[in-house]
């Protein structure tokens, strides 16, 4: 074999490794041992650690090649080549498709409508966009949506994920429709924020006022005043705070007696990389602290000094906690 040969070799068992460790990281949780095997092998070379955070990107960006990378690892095990002292899992294979289990559950995996998105941001992202003279639209980490035009409603904006803030002047007399979910929303000289996360949406009326359509009902909000629906049903108007206003636009997040598995399902969607909870006992626990978006790994050290956290750092932005 010659020496060119050999190198491709050498590069191409190398992913293969890694694409064996993200699956196996993936599709079930790494017992303590396997967390320092895979810190171990992520640091034997910066080439390591690099196909290590490649592949991690890969899985996230390309869904429809999971399937095939957990039959990869399979066969890898079945000809003895394990990067992991440990068998790796496969995936479930169930009517062609791949079970993926985690915990806490990964984010929603981006389909092909929304990779064909018009406008997206990705991991700790946020972009301005704007849609009509005077009305402009601010997305937050990981949203998407499409932007249209209709003869009666104006400028449409169908956000598929995520979390927006529509602004509007006063100068404006344009009309923009923002439909989330089962219902609609448009903003009158103010500003609202619409999250839409998991078939369910909630708006929040910053300023000015606000109407949400659904099920055939109009809900007029004005400021500090918000109501969330699902598919099918839809709560009464709230009061809120000015402190619990959405603060991502102000570049923090703030968090009020709330349970740690909720804070880190926020946290994972600005986080480039994803907190893994290993012990299912720790997402009860309530906690309060805020944090800065330019440094979300003050995020580990608070919880590590204040509520006993104990963290594991792995590569590519993977963290592990469990109780100290």
């Amino acid at each position: 074999m010659n020496p060119a040969n050999a190198l491709n070799l050498d590069e191409d068992t190398l992913h293969k490794e890694a694409r064996a460790w993200v699956s196996r990281l993936k599709t079930s949780s790494l017992t303590s041992r396997q967390a320092r095997e895979l810190r171990h092998w992520c640091g034997r070379s910066p080439s390591h650690a690099s196909a290590f955070a490649h592949a991690r990107e890969m899985w996230d960006a390309m869904p429809q090649d999971r399937e095939e990378w957990l039959r990869e690892a399979k066969l890898m095990k079945k000809r003895g080549h394990q990067p992991v002292r440990r068998a790796l899992l496969g995936g479930l294979l169930v009517g062609g498709g791949v079970y993926l289990v985690a915990k806490p559950p990964m984010q929603l995996w981006p389909s092909l409508a929304d990779l064909r998105a018009d406008y997206r941001t990705g991991a700790g992202e946020q972009r301005r966009v704007q849609l009509l003279d005077h009305v402009w639209l601010d997305m937050n980490t990981r949203s998407r949506l499409n932007v249209s035009d209709d003869p009666h409603l104006g400028r449409i904006v169908a956000l598929l994920d995520g979390e927006v803030e529509v602004r509007q002047s006063e100068r404006s007399a344009s009309v923009c429709t923002v439909f989330a979910g089962a219902g609609s929303i448009q903003t009158f000289n103010g500003r609202t924020n619409i999250r839409y996360l998991d078939g369910k949406t909630e708006v929040t009326c910053l300023s000015g006022s606000a109407q949400v359509d659904f099920g055939g009902q109009g809900y007029r909000l004005g400021a500090g005043e918000q109501l969330l629906y699902g598919r099918h049903a839809i709560s009464s108007v709230q009061t809120v705070a000015a402190e619990d206003f959405p603060s991502w636009r102000q570049g923090r997040l703030t968090f009020h007696e709330q349970p740690l598995s909720q804070v880190l399902a926020e946290l994972n969607r600005y986080w480039a990389g994803h907190l893994i909870l290993r012990d299912a006992s720790l997402g009860s626990v309530l906690v309060s602290f805020a944090v800065n978006l330019d440094n979300l790994p003050e995020a580990l050290d608070i919880l590590q000094q204040l509520y006993g956290v104990e963290v594991m750092r792995l590569p590519g932005g993977i963290a592990l906690l469990s109780r100290a």
